[in-house]
């Protein structure tokens, strides 16, 4: 916990909303929660890294790639998109002080800090904004990259108006809001003139010390996603990590979309 303090006040986000939203402190307990998990998360990191690798072939060129929902890069196969592209455009609200000193020996890499929805700024002043993104679109890349971050976009979001806006919206209003987050996302990757690999969580299982599954969760029920090129189980908080008698396992999918451009 001193550690993370440390790093806490040491990183300076150039957006308002990777602090207010919780971010940045996420971003670094994150950190911490892998080092945890790292036995159970390995299987899922190899498979994410495998799969983009495999797939690098569906590039229509070679000069730039970008990243969405880059992170800590544990899921990304970093050299070898360095090796592949001119240029790796890593997007995400944080980048971490420690992953960019990692990242110094490639020059081809570039860091933008962005929010991926385009909508906390407005959430700030107490908006419910709905809205496709629109950053990167006009630029030519050969290929995009979502990976684990389709899920995450809403639960800052909800956190937030939780804490803040408590009585201030109707309850059915943001459960809309927070749909169209996730929707909204996947609508701006089929809006580039790239093909995009998308890696997201598509079923959420809660279970018990028995290994019995107690809940399951439809994450996309609202969505017409097509069918995935390959799948797998992540077990992403082995018990006690999320309860102390209760673990979460997420069915994940991985997916090629192949835009054609306008």
């Amino acid at each position: 916990m001193i550690r993370e303090f440390f790093t806490y006040i040491s990183e300076s986000p150039k957006l308002a909303s990777a602090k207010k939203l919780g971010h940045l402190a996420e971003s670094i307990s994150l950190l911490a929660r892998e080092k945890r998990c790292q036995k159970a998360w390995l299987p899922h990191r190899t498979l994410c890294k495998s799969f983009i690798t495999e797939h690098l072939s569906e590039a229509q060129h070679y000069d730039s790639v970008l990243v969405l929902g880059s992170g800590p890069l544990h899921e990304i196969p970093i050299e070898a998109l360095a090796r592949t592209f001119k240029q790796v455009t890593l997007v995400d609200i944080v980048h971490l002080k420690s992953v960019k000193r990692e990242l110094t020996r490639f020059t081809n890499i570039k860091f933008v800090e962005h929010d991926i929805s385009e909508i906390e700024s407005a959430l700030i002043n107490g908006e419910l904004l709905r809205k496709i993104p629109e950053a990167f679109l006009s630029q030519n890349w050969g290929l995009v990259l979502s990976v684990n971050i389709m899920s995450q976009l809403p639960l800052h979001l909800e956190a937030y108006i939780e804490k803040t806006f408590k009585n201030k919206f109707q309850k059915e209003d943001v459960e809309t809001y927070l749909q169209d987050v996730t929707k909204n996302h996947f609508l701006y990757l089929k809006s580039f003139n790239a093909p995009v690999l998308l890696i997201t969580d598509t079923v959420t299982s809660y279970y018990n010390k028995q290994n019995l599954v107690i809940q399951t969760d439809h994450n996309y029920a609202h969505l017409n996603l097509p069918r995935p090129a390959t799948e797998w189980n992540w077990n992403v908080a082995p018990i006690p990590e999320f309860q102390k008698d209760v673990g979460i396992k997420m069915n994940v999918g991985a997916f090629v979309l192949k835009n054609l451009p306008s």
